[in-house]
């Protein structure tokens, strides 16, 4: 109808002002899952071609699973960015391990310890040695100003329900319109392709190549607004407001007996999430934290070890976060 052209056009122009790109570059997809396997499984790979992963299984799987099942399927080989214990890499390793590889793919921010990686460099590293560039932004995209152009990738993915503060089953991947040209659409349908008298198949323009079907409406809707209202307010006093939540939180925390922070002291190469262990197990913890209505999480910091992880965003006082830090300190005396 008329109304779900005008409403997918609009979340299209939205997202575009969201991540600076062309409107045409965006595909709406069902989750960063779907965008990285896109991206993943559309380059015509070669056996023994290579590609680059940041630290391997301390990515997101969902930025993991899709490269290892293509080293088992396809023979590409898959190295891993050697890391430190707050997902760092040494650029001058990177520089080594790019060369003859057709892709290098990592997270802007990680889901485990919120360290923001220096995607510039990495794009420019990439361009150097003319590798696509593929980037999970799952933890970024509405927590920290994007700008795809001046970090040079040349896939994005990421949901609408994390930061976005929109509703699940609905996400976006960037596509720079050169990139979409050595991309083979894994998926078709009547909204992703035509046939001819002949039987000839012509795939559309970007972005429709990439959507072989219906799209979450409802989700495009909910997400819609929700990129209205987070554009309305600014990333930059988003992300003020999540770093003096972020800032109580590791300040009492960080002087607990026996806590040890993850992630950057410097706020500037962290997002809000504020991550730590203690003597008493993760899992536990945060358990004990949702009976008084504070929500924390269990996440993996590599290593076969898991950790707390805070997430506090716009919507969260400085009084929650001087609550929610009280009662971990008094949970762990």
């Amino acid at each position: 109808s008329e109304y779900v052209t005008s409403l997918l056009d609009e979340l299209r122009t939205r997202v575009a002002h969201l991540i600076n790109c062309d409107r045409d570059e965006v595909v709406l997809v069902q989750s960063t899952t779907e965008g990285l396997n896109i991206a993943a499984n559309g380059v015509d790979w070669k056996h023994g071609d290579a590609m680059v992963v940041r630290g391997g299984r301390h990515e997101h799987y969902a930025n993991y699973l899709p490269w290892v099942s293509l080293s088992q399927r396809k023979g590409v080989q898959l190295r891993e960015l050697a890391i430190d214990d707050s997902g760092y890499f040494d650029l001058g390793d990177l520089e080594k391990l790019i060369k003859g590889a057709r892709l290098i793919t990592m997270s802007h921010a990680l889901y485990n310890t919120g360290a923001i990686m220096p995607l510039e460099e990495v794009g420019r590293v990439a361009q150097q040695n003319n590798a696509l560039f593929c980037v999970d932004a799952a933890q970024s995209v509405g927590t920290i100003p994007i700008d795809v152009k001046k970090m040079g990738c040349d896939f994005m993915a990421f949901p609408g329900f994390k930061w976005l503060c929109g509703p699940t089953g609905i996400g976006a991947f960037y596509c720079s319109k050169k990139a979409s040209e050595l991309l083979s659409p894994q998926a078709i349908g009547s909204e992703s392709a035509t046939l001819s008298e002949q039987n000839a198949i012509s795939y559309l323009d970007m972005p429709a190549r990439f959507q072989a079907g219906f799209r979450n409406y409802p989700g495009a809707a909910g997400l819609e607004a929700s990129l209205r209202y987070v554009l309305r307010i600014g990333l930059e006093s988003v992300r003020k407001k999540n770093m003096k939540a972020a800032g109580i939180l590791r300040d009492v925390i960080g002087k607990i007996p026996d806590v040890r922070l993850y992630g950057p002291d410097d706020e500037n190469k962290r997002t809000s999430i504020v991550t730590f262990t203690a003597s008493t197990d993760s899992s536990i913890l945060v358990k004990k934290l949702e009976q008084n209505n504070i929500i924390f999480a269990s996440r993996d910091i590599g290593g076969g070890k898991k950790a707390v992880r805070a997430a506090p965003h716009f919507f969260n006082s400085e009084e929650e976060a001087e609550t929610a830090a009280s009662y971990v300190k008094n949970l762990l005396r």
